[in-house]
């Protein structure tokens, strides 16, 4: 198989043994990407922190319960510890380093403020006479002032969103939020990337957080737990198999706890589904395989326990094997129904 299509190729950074290597930058970029975050939230690393903190048991419960895993059987315990970090993956850092003044990174998270001082003083232009007929002394500001005035947030919110960057954010097609250093194994959640992408899809910090973990913890289980066979995934079938197989369960798993959650956290599932829309390649494999009901999840599982314990790395034999688990378990379905059992 390709590198580029491999979940553990050589360019992915969290192939590496080391979660603080070369594949996360710390240098200017993040430096400076750093005080502007904290400009814009003093509280942020800590948001992430105290959010992960409050769902982490959850999470892991319902990984559990969907996939059938567990970390810890008997006397063999796997412990995937979770560290809130700072530092840019270097797929990330290419991106941002791309625009040379940091301030840009400020005013592209405060788009919405922007988009709605644009629709202001659009009324404002549009009914000048009106609203300058309220106050006795006039406005401070001529129709041409707040004519130029909202030329200019036009130009500005244009600008901003010619920049593309959630276009450029979503088409890498590596964990970037957070990571799963699965040879370690170790989870890392960026709190800066979580901030920064936060932001620019006007979710809450708190959110992307909880769906972040959920992807990563879904790596973990799906790579460590042990199926009731006491099988794991051998670790280099998994880092050989294609990112739409295991990016696609991680996603699929993500989506499904993020629907179960709903009720309590809705927040989630919008932060699930605006940052599926931006992004690309595997992490959208999971969309073809149905919805989020049992019957899907249930097929979702057997699939994936098949394909840990007959070394399925090709996405082409992984699609076969669902659908022949899907048509199998939909015979079993209705032969059941039959039978009135």
């Amino acid at each position: 198989m390709a590198d580029n299509q491999a979940f553990g190729g050589n360019d992915r950074y969290y192939a590496s043994e080391s979660p603080n290597g070369p594949g996360v930058a710390f240098g200017a970029c993040a430096r400076e990407l750093s005080e502007v975050l904290l400009q814009h939230d003093p509280d942020l690393p800590s948001k992430v922190e105290r959010a992960f903190t409050q769902w982490n048991g959850i999470l892991r419960d319902y990984l559990r319960n969907e996939t059938g895993l567990r970390l810890s059987v008997g006397e063999d315990k796997r412990a995937v510890p979770v560290r809130i970090s700072g530092g840019l993956p270097l797929p990330l850092n290419q991106v941002l380093e791309e625009l040379s003044d940091p301030t840009v990174w400020y005013l592209y998270l405060q788009r919405r403020t922007i988009s709605s001082a644009t629709v202001g003083l659009d009324l404002v232009s549009t009914g000048y006479g009106v609203v300058e007929s309220w106050f006795e002394n006039g406005l401070p500001a001529s129709q041409d002032d707040v004519d130029r005035t909202l030329q200019l947030f036009k130009k500005l919110e244009g600008w901003l969103n010619a920049l593309e960057l959630l276009k450029k954010i979503g088409a890498i097609e590596q964990d970037i939020l957070g990571a799963y250093f699965f040879r370690i194994p170790e989870v890392r959640l960026y709190w800066m990337v979580i901030g920064l992408i936060a932001g620019a899809l006007q979710v809450s910090v708190e959110a992307l957080t909880f769906v972040v973990a959920a992807h990563e913890l879904a790596h973990a289980y799906t790579h460590l737990g042990r199926d009731i066979d006491g099988r794991r995934w051998d670790v280099d079938v998994f880092s050989r198999t294609d990112s739409k197989i295991v990016e696609g369960l991680a996603q699929f798993y993500t989506r499904m706890i993020c629907e179960k959650i709903k009720d309590r956290f809705p927040a989630a599932v919008d932060a699930y589904t605006r940052l599926v829309a931006i992004q690309t390649g595997p992490y959208r494999a999971h969309l073809d395989w149905g919805g989020t009901e049992d019957s899907t999840g249930e097929v979702v599982r057997f699939a994936m326990i098949e394909a840990r314990s007959r070394n399925i790395e090709h996405y082409g034999e992984y699609q076969k094997e669902l659908e022949e688990i899907r048509k199998r378990t939909a015979r079993s379905r209705k032969a059941a129904v039959v039978s009135g059992k």
